[in-house]
């Protein structure tokens, strides 16, 4: 890999960034009141949507991946750096300790899992892993069942899409954080044409100059698309045939690396012509670092994927607690101040109108930037009906079949 920086590193450097200046002028002036949008889109607005019902002595554990939540980088934090916590710590008097150290979904299942296996607790009583993690920790009962009946916002808000997915059918375990795509992104400038599909990533003319991702399932999953192959269907001999597709590009020097979250900078500064991209990082960097950058679904498809809020076995000593923080993220008001800071799918409806009816009433009271960040962001907080026809889940693995897949992919890397 060609930039060995944790993805925790990468996400710091990037909020920090003096030349991002759309969301954060934006969550500074919404934080402070500063913008007359919807009705409760001010940070006070949040805050005064529920009384605090908390006894003000409980401090929840969250584990999250990096660049995944709302910053106000102008002000102290007040308790925290992200306003929507705030506000629910405001709400109910519940304490949150937010943790940006889950940096990769098989890592954090391996750390996990000993515990686990033997009856101890893992010292988070959050934690938000991908979907195949939910589904094998559910399978190896290392998952507390969620109590709806402590879910009002999650049973009125939660939309088609965020609910009865195939490692969670019946919501069992999970709700929805955030989702999205896996597909390419690209700047035609660089290029000097249009990309459409996997294999022109493969043109001998930009050898050296793209970037792969070192994550297994999306990079075996938009090979095996480009074979004609559904990830949920393929054989091992299927996703053999995918290893020596990238075997073949690796001995060409078609991939500059392999990349974690590190490809965001390298394909915004142009190192990188095209790349691997997941659909939420394009939707920031066009919006604060890249506009050029484009991002698309091939046509032989992309991979579509998630993370979920899940309580691990033996976190019950704050479930109650837990309960409200999984709830509140269902709350419209709550929803809408991350999407419109972070730009990934919602699991909630009705987001998109909303950030629709914020623009209007930026626009209408002469904030033309903030109006034209929204309406941005709008579109791409929600997966269209081409994006569901056209990208696929990761298939469903045994421990066996995933230590193969695993293997082959070792050897991909190694390459």
């Amino acid at each position: 890999m060609s930039d060995q920086r944790s993805r925790i590193e990468i996400a710091i450097e990037r909020a920090l960034r003096q030349d991002r200046i759309s969301r954060r002028n934006f969550l500074g002036q919404t934080a402070k009141g500063g913008v007359a949008l919807g009705a409760l889109m001010t940070l006070p607005g949040l805050i005064a949507a529920c009384s605090p019902s908390g006894s003000g002595s409980v401090t929840l554990e969250w584990l999250n991946w990096p660049a995944y939540i709302d910053i106000d980088e102008e002000s102290a934090p007040n308790p925290t750096n992200y306003p929507s916590i705030n506000a629910f710590i405001a709400q109910t008097g519940i304490g949150v300790n937010y943790n940006e150290g889950l940096l990769d979904n098989a890592d954090f299942y391996h750390q996990v899992q000993p515990d686990l296996s033997n009856g101890n607790k893992t010292g988070w009583d959050l934690v938000t892993p991908g979907g195949w993690v939910v589904q094998r920790m559910a399978d190896l009962d290392y998952l507390e069942p969620l109590d709806h009946s402590k879910l009002p916002n999650w049973t009125a808000n939660a939309a088609d899409w965020a609910k009865g997915n195939w490692y969670d059918p019946e919501n069992t375990h999970s709700a929805w954080w955030q989702g999205g795509t896996t597909g390419i992104a690209y700047d035609p400038a660089l290029t000097e044409r249009e990309l459409t599909k996997f294999d022109d990533l493969l043109d001998p003319a930009f050898a050296g100059r793209v970037g792969a991702f070192s994550d297994m399932r999306d990079m075996f999953g938009l090979t095996l698309l480009s074979l004609g192959v559904e990830p949920a269907n393929a054989t091992i001999d299927d996703v053999t045939a995918a290893q020596q597709k990238l075997v073949t590009a690796n001995d060409a020097g078609q991939f500059r690396g392999y990349y974690d979250n590190s490809y965001y900078d390298a394909l915004a500064a142009g190192d990188l012509v095209a790349s691997v991209a997941w659909s939420g990082d394009i939707t920031q960097m066009r919006l604060a670092d890249n506009p050029n950058v484009q991002f698309i679904i091939p046509e032989d498809g992309g991979m579509r994927w998630s993370d979920n809020m899940a309580i691990a076995k033996g976190s019950t000593e704050h479930i109650d607690e837990t309960h409200q923080l999984i709830d509140y993220w269902y709350s419209l008001d709550a929803a809408v101040l991350l999407s419109e800071y972070i730009g990934y799918f919602s699991g909630v409806a009705g987001v998109k109108d909303r950030i629709l009816e914020d623009a209007s009433a930026a626009r209408d009271a002469g904030d033309n930037e903030t109006a034209d960040y929204l309406e941005a962001i709008a579109p791409v907080v929600e997966p269209s009906e081409d994006q569901l026809a056209n990208t696929y889940p990761d298939k469903q693995m045994s421990e066996d079949e995933d230590q193969q897949w695993s293997d082959l992919f070792l050897e991909v890397l190694g390459g």
